[in-house]
């Protein structure tokens, strides 16, 4: 027990909920991304797809993981300024899931251009 005292700081479990609950957010966007990708390249031959959907599913993951750790970050920032735990967890929130959505919109088109061009060249 004696290890574990950080988990009743109340800042650090709000900062634990913001990282986890942004990062859960950011994967759901993501698959739906995903699935509107799978529409874009319908015709496609499943070896050029297979490269775009690689290259958005690093992409999507590395996007996830950074918008978490940013959300972590910034309601620690705003805990440390004094704001409500309650009101840090759901700015950083909602600034990283509006950043993430954009993010993964904008990877996505990567993901389609990339299938694009291997389609094009092979």
């Amino acid at each position: 027990m004696h290890g574990l005292r950080w988990i009743n700081n109340k800042n650090v479990v709000a900062k634990i909920i913001a990282a986890l609950t942004t990062f859960v957010i950011n994967i759901a966007a993501g698959v739906a991304v995903l699935l509107m990708m799978g529409i874009a390249m319908n015709g496609f031959n499943e070896r050029d797809a297979t490269g775009g959907a690689v290259a958005y599913i690093i992409l999507g993951l590395i996007i996830s993981v950074t918008m978490s750790l940013g959300a972590f970050f910034l309601s620690g920032r705003l805990i440390k300024k004094h704001f409500s735990s309650a009101a840090s967890v759901l700015i950083g929130i909602a600034v990283f899931v509006f950043a993430g959505i954009v993010l993964k919109i904008i990877s996505g088109l990567i993901g389609v251009g990339i299938a694009e061009y291997l389609r094009v060249t092979s």
